[in-house]
Parts: structure tokens; sequence; C-alpha cells
């Protein structure tokens, strides 16, 4: 018999509580696999669409040294868990600030940023107990439950060199935080120009733990489209693929926090993601026995805020409009 204990674990399991703000800032795993492209056969969709029909897009990091970047990284999530008789929620809110200040661009257009998450509004609940809560901008005290996340506020957590191509190719820190299907710290570009529906992959690994206590290794892949590209903004469509077949509702389960659905837009000629959304509906039946499911809804939003300082912000400003 499964006990409430126990089920309680697995609420607290699939509903995304204090690790949100750090997973949700970007994962710090090194991005050494490179993308796989696959190009299709150059054809303009429609008038705007020329150029790139013409010459392919080049998606390039075009960081400037001095320059700060804010975004606003926004994740709620709803898990419903029914064992037997017993049905809970779980609930959980995280909006953050990620802030990467650009230190310095080399000679090979590789850029070194510091990482930093400035503030955070965070919120959880399980089944009928009191919402945990706290806003770093209003609240002055942190609840035991974002004590390590309010210690960490306000304070590099790793400084880090990319690729013109989104590669990590440095950081003084090593920072592991689970992959839930956030993405990398940086969108990984294809090494070539690419045509509308031209598409690249970027493989990885997560683990199962099975009931024995070993753990199984699922490969997915990362497939990017590129969708279509106007007034200089890309947008790209994301789907994770797992590559491993899969017919356990158990390892199911346990996997569905770290596939991702969704859509990125990418300024090209500032070389800068704009946004990323992402989407999560999904149910799965019997992961322990038949009288058991689990349903997990969902929705990941970064968009990066106007910088005051800058010029180019009324320039990225449009663009997202």
């Amino acid at each position: 018999m499964f006990t409430r204990v126990g089920y309680r674990f697995l609420s607290l399991w699939f509903g995304f509580t204090i690790l949100a703000p750090l997973v949700t800032s970007g994962q710090l795993q090194a991005q050494s696999r490179q993308p796989a492209s696959r190009a299709k056969p150059i054809v303009a969709p429609d008038a705007n669409s020329k150029s790139v029909a013409l010459t392919g897009t080049l998606l390039r990091y075009k960081l400037r040294a001095g320059e700060t970047l804010r975004s606003r990284v926004s994740h709620f999530a709803n898990t419903r868990t029914k064992i037997g008789g017993l049905e809970e929620d779980s609930e959980s809110r995280t909006v953050s600030e990620k802030i990467w200040q650009v230190k310095s661009v080399d000679q090979q257009g590789n850029m070194t940023f510091e990482f930093r998450i400035d503030a955070v509004d965070m919120a959880q609940r399980v089944g009928e107990d009191e919402e945990i809560k706290y806003n770093s901008r209003t609240d002055k005290s942190v609840p035991d439950a974002y004590k390590k996340v309010g210690e960490s506020l306000g304070k590099p957590l790793a400084v880090v060199t990319i690729s013109p191509d989104g590669q990590v190719v440095n950081r003084d820190k090593e920072m592991k935080s689970p992959q839930l299907g956030m993405g990398e710290l940086t969108l990984p570009l294809p090494k070539e120009p690419l045509a509308i529906g031209g598409q690249w992959s970027v493989p990885r690994e997560c683990r199962a733990k099975l009931d024995d206590g070993t753990y199984k290794t699922i490969k997915l892949r990362e497939l990017y489209i590129l969708e279509k590209v106007s007034a200089g903004v890309a947008t790209i469509s994301i789907t994770s693929q797992p590559l491993t077949p899969i017919n356990d509702p158990a390892i199911d389960s346990q996997i569905v926090q770290q596939l991702s659905r969704g859509e990125i837009k990418f300024d090209i000629d500032n070389g800068r993601l704009l946004s990323k959304h992402l989407d999560w509906n999904d149910v799965v039946v019997g992961f322990r026995g038949p009288e058991t499911s689990l349903k997990y809804d969902a929705r990941f939003i970064e968009e990066l805020l106007a910088d005051q300082n800058k010029q180019t912000a009324s320039v990225t400003n449009s663009k997202q409009k």
C-alpha cells in the first residue's frame, strides 16, 4: 500500500518547487555537443523572405561588452496525482529576473558575461497545506523553503564564456541543476545558414530511477526548426524527442518535465534571444499501478526586458511587438 508520506513525496517530486528560479534562469551544463543541421530546399515563402530564401539565415550571438541583458523568467505548474482513492494537487509559481552582464568580447567573438538573479516572486502549495510564498522585493523575511534562493540573489552565480554559435566554452563555476525541459543556458545555434524550414538538433541524456534502485539512461534530442523570419526576428520551434524506446509509465512520469515543446524568437541583427515560450499538458496513467495517474500542466515564459542604458533597447522592443 502506498503511504501518505510516499504520496506527498511524489507530489513534491513532480511539482516544480524551490529549484525553479535557478533552473528557469538557464542550465549551466557544458554544451560541448555540436548541433547537427539538416537544411531543406531554399524556397521563399513570401516576398519579405526573398533574401532569406536566396542566402539563408545565419543565427549568431552578438553581445556587446558593457551591456546588461535583463530577462523576466516565469514558470507556472500544476500537478495532479492520483494513487488509489487519494488525489492531490500541487501548484507552484516562480517569476525571476535574470541578468547577463557582459564583461568582454574577444577577437574570435567569444562573449564573457556574469550570470545572476536579482529578484524572485515565488509560491508553492501542496494539497490543502498553506501556501508558501516569497517576494524578494517586498518581503523582509525569507521562508525556510526559500532560504538558499534568498541568499543567492544579486550575487554572481557564474562567469560564463560562450561562442557566437551559443556553445559554452568556459565557466568559472559548476552549477548542477536538474534538466527540466527549460533548455540550456544559451540557444545552441547551427553552424551554417538555414532556409525557412531548415532543422538542427542537439542530443542530450536524462536518467530515470528504476524500482531496483538502478538508473536507466534515456537518450533525447532537441529538434529546432526555423519556422519564419520577419523584421529581423527568427521564429524557431523546439520539440524534445525521446530516442530511447519507453514502454514503462514509471519512466514516463519521471521524464515528463524534461521534454520541451514551444517557440523561440531570436533577434538576428542584435544576436540575442528575445523570448522563449514552452508548454506542458501531459497525462501518465499507471505509473505506480493500474489506479494511479499523473497530470502535469505547466508554462514557461522567458522574455528579454528593455535595457534603459542602451540604444539597442528601442530596436529590441519594436521587434517584440
